[in-house]
Parts: structure tokens; sequence; C-alpha cells
């Protein structure tokens, strides 16, 4: 069973099915689809709906709804191509109703920039420094943000930010209020309890500042924090 929390299942997009967007989600982390198919309409097309996940479902064990699953290379390779004449979507999940597919999905901006993230990120060992997009899902990842919260980047990346937050946190939309404050003020100051992979707690201490391109376009968020206990921990060793 997966430990991420869920967004808020209310709110998602239903994208028509193309290679970039299966690409976009193969590079997010994601493994299977679920599938829904849909016989009750007028027409001989078939709606069939597709719902990315990181783990091999349980075949007793889908979500309402759900009958069966594919991998994301075999079938959906051929779906996403149009073989025939069925419609075939994703259903993304989204913590804003606002955010557009095109979006959500395009990471040109973090794939021009990755060789000088990568140099800044990973000279910051003793901080977590994270990127999202707009959604709220992690597509860069340092060595400090391992180390701080156990997390390899490898299980990481595509996975939303409210991971490390506290479930009342979670509960009472503290994640989305530090995104629009971010936006509304130019930074969200971050210090409060955080979550580690393990499920244990740590009292973080950080920054939230919104990404823009070139052209003042908002491409997603920064996070940056550091464990405060640690830091403290460390001084009095020094001593």
């Amino acid at each position: 069973m997966s430990t991420y929390p869920k967004r808020n299942q209310n709110l998602k997009m239903r994208i028509p099915l193309t290679p970039e967007l299966l690409g976009s989600l193969i590079e997010k982390g994601y493994t299977h689809l679920l599938v829904n198919i849909n016989n009750q309409l007028t027409n001989d097309a078939v709606d069939i709906t597709l719902m990315p996940v990181k783990q091999k479902p349980q075949l007793n064990n889908l979500p309402d709804g759900y009958e069966t699953f594919y991998k994301i290379t075999r079938e959906p390779m051929q779906l996403a191509c149009g073989i025939d004449n069925n419609n075939i979507f994703i259903e993304y999940p989204t913590s804003d109703k606002a955010i557009t597919s095109e979006a959500l999905f395009d990471d040109r901006y973090f794939r021009m920039s990755e060789d000088f993230f990568r140099q800044v990120l990973e000279s910051l060992e003793d901080y977590a420094v994270v990127t999202t997009d707009k959604n709220g899902d992690i597509n860069s990842w340092n060595t400090g943000a391992e180390k701080v919260l156990g997390y390899t980047e490898h299980e990481i990346i595509g996975v939303s930010a409210r991971v490390f937050f506290t479930p009342e946190d979670v509960a009472a939309g503290v994640p989305e209020m530090e995104l629009r404050t971010s936006l509304k003020d130019g930074r969200a100051i971050d210090e409060r309890y955080h979550m580690r992979k393990d499920g244990t707690r740590f009292w973080g201490s950080g920054l939230v500042f919104p990404l823009y391109d070139e052209q003042h376009q908002h491409r997603g968020f920064t996070k940056i924090m550091r464990n405060l206990r640690e830091k403290e921990e460390a001084e009095k060793n020094a001593i």
C-alpha cells in the first residue's frame, strides 16, 4: 500500500491520451494504468479511461470503476498511437482545477535548466532543495533532500510534495495555502513538523518560492528546508 497522501479525489482532469502525454507519465515514474471501459456510448466507439499508478495494482483490489490494468509500456503505447476509433483518456489528479494539462505536463523549463539546477542542488548537502511543477509534483531532488527526508530521487520524482506534510496539515489544506502564499507574497515561510519516509517527524525550517521562466511565466516552485533539530545537535557536539 502506498504511503503517499492522496490529493482531493474530486479534483481530476480528463486528458486525451497522446504519445507525448504517455512519455510524460513514464518520465514521472508511473508504471501501470488502471482501465475503465465504457461501452454505453451511442456510436460504435468505446470510451476508455486510464488512471496512472506507480505500483503494480492487485487485480482483485482495484478502485471502484476500474476493471483491469495495463503495464504503461505495453498496451497504452498502441492506444496512444490511435490504432482504432476508441476515445482514450487519462484521468489525472490535480490540486487545483485551474491548472491546465499543458501547464501540468510542460517541463521544458526544468529540462533546459537541468545542468544548472543539478550543480546548485548538489552543492547544498545540508539542505533539502526540491523543485515542483505548478501542481506541486516533484521534478528535481538533491542529495540533501535524500538525507533530510529519506527518499531517493528515483522513488520521489513525480510524487506530490504533500508527502512531506503531516496528516493533520494535509487535512487542513496547509500545502495548498503555502503555494498560494508564495505566489501572492513572493515567498512562504515553512516552519513546522515534516514527515520522513519512515514516518518519523522532525521540525524543519525553510522557504518556498515560485519559479518563473525568462518570459515571467509561472513554472513551479522551489522549496529549501533544513532539519533544525539536526543543526542544533551538530552545534552542541562542536562545543
